[in-house]
């Protein structure tokens, strides 16, 4: 299932260079990203991941040692540092970064194409496991996707400019499909 939601591209000032993921944890944002980038010959970046990279500590450890506000701050910066980049690129977005209103503008300004990735619950579920790199799933996973999924959702039906419905599909039906979507070429990750 698709779903194209229409916004004003008329407006930005540059091209974008920026093909960004988004949805919630399990989604398949990183393993789809990373696909993608690899079949567009595009740079690859998980704000997580710079987020790490950055602080020289894991997502787990900023949640415990200093809060969700400093991780939250630190995803921000992050985004900023990404999207600054002058290599075009696929960007897998954390799930939460949606929620402060200067991240979605960011990548807003900066996407060619924003698809939010998204799978009922108890797929996201099997796809999260109980890794130890996901705080906000401790104790109910269920409980806090649900949540996340009620807090987040019209934010991700806003912002996004393709709804991608990944339960039954494979990476690479999911990469062809944003190739799909996006009208992008499959060796330059340019529109057509």
């Amino acid at each position: 299932m698709t779903t194209v939601n229409s916004h004003d591209a008329g407006t930005k000032t540059h091209l974008p260079k920026v093909i960004v993921l988004i949805g919630l944890m399990g989604s398949g944002k990183t393993t789809v990203g990373r696909a993608l980038a690899e079949k567009l010959n595009l740079d690859f970046a998980d704000s997580d991941e710079a987020i790490e990279k950055t602080a020289k500590t894991s997502v787990r450890e900023i949640f415990t040692e200093q809060g969700e506000p400093v991780f939250r701050q630190l995803e921000s910066q992050a985004l900023t540092n990404l999207c600054a980049s002058e290599s075009a690129m696929v960007l897998a977005v954390a799930g939460g970064a949606i929620v402060a209103a200067a991240n979605r503008e960011l990548l807003q300004k900066n996407a060619q194409c924003i698809i939010w990735l998204d799978a009922p619950t108890p797929t996201l579920v099997s796809r999260t496991g109980r890794g130890n790199h996901r705080p906000l799933l401790d104790g109910d996973p269920i409980g806090s996707l649900n949540k996340m999924r009620q807090d987040r959702e019209h934010l991700y039906q806003q912002l996004s400019t393709h709804h991608l419905i990944t339960q039954s599909l494979s990476v690479s039906q999911v990469v062809d499909q944003i190739i799909n979507v996006c009208n992008l070429s499959a060796s330059t990750g340019v529109p057509k």
